[in-house]
């Protein structure tokens, strides 16, 4: 473990090289702007090591200022960056959450984390999509994927991004009624994880995203009531669009053994 000259964090085992990266940031009130300023030093930062963003990103999160302002910015940027560096609707996007989130230094308008891997061969990682559920990202003009998994020797390790209540059609659904959006957020990230192989038993942990404190008994009790023994936390974070009340995004480990993989 070790913290790398250009801000990356590394962690290696193995073949593998995971490198973390959290709360970078761009001094600027322009979303757009520093959207694209962020993403361009990103890809840069993984250059030095020998990686790109299409290849070796597999997780973003970013938290914006004022999101219901700003966020439409942060999808200009990061579809103008995704577009000259291999990521597109024919290829693939990145697993990520986008919620409102604040810079102690208030010129700050969007902070990033990122997580990426090195070591990955080809068809050891893949995109998760539940079109019965969830429509492409990119029918709304935005460019993330629903979720990514990755193989290893013993497990698959699967990155859901950030759900809310939303149909095949991307519309929002239940306006207004916490208890049915995040019935139907449920839906939706089981739909994800049943595509990876997956269940409820292999969460490791969620985080949930509340647009209005208020819901905060309501969504507590539920969560409490059906997921008793997973660790999760719930803070006020508004979502990225005014009609979402809630939205989740989690981790899954499934153990399998992967013959293609095992000598990592």
């Amino acid at each position: 473990v070790r913290n790398l000259y250009n801000g990356l964090f590394e962690v290696t085992h193995g073949d593998y090289r995971h490198f973390w990266q959290g709360n970078a940031y761009a001094p600027d009130l322009q979303s757009e702007v520093a959207t694209r300023a962020l993403l361009c030093d990103y890809a840069l930062r993984l250059e030095d090591e020998g990686c790109t963003l299409a290849r070796n990103c597999m997780r973003t999160w970013f938290f914006v200022q004022n999101v219901d302002v700003n966020y439409s910015g942060v999808v200009k940027g990061r579809n103008e960056v995704f577009a000259t560096n291999g990521l597109t609707r024919d290829t693939h996007f990145i697993a990520s959450t986008g919620i409102c989130g604040r810079h102690a230094d208030p010129r700050v308008a969007v902070t990033m984390d990122t997580y990426a891997v090195d070591g990955l061969r080809d068809g050891q990682h893949g995109y998760l999509y539940a079109p019965d559920y969830l429509n492409p990202t990119y029918e709304y003009g935005v460019s993330f994927e629903r979720g990514a998994y990755i193989d290893y020797g013993d497990r698959r390790h699967v990155l859901i991004s950030g759900t809310a209540s939303i149909n095949n059609e991307g519309k929002i659904m239940y306006p207004g009624d916490i208890r049915r959006q995040t019935m139907r957020m449920w839906d939706n990230v089981h739909a994800l994880l049943d595509e990876a192989g997956c269940s409820w038993d292999n969460v490791g942990h969620i985080i949930v995203y509340l647009r209005d404190l208020s819901d905060y008994a309501v969504v507590n009790s539920m969560f409490r009531e059906r997921f008793p023994d997973i660790p999760h936390v719930i803070v006020l974070a508004p979502v990225c669009r005014p009609g979402w009340l809630v939205e989740m995004e989690c981790m899954a480990v499934k153990p399998c053994h992967n013959e293609s993989y095992a000598r990592f």
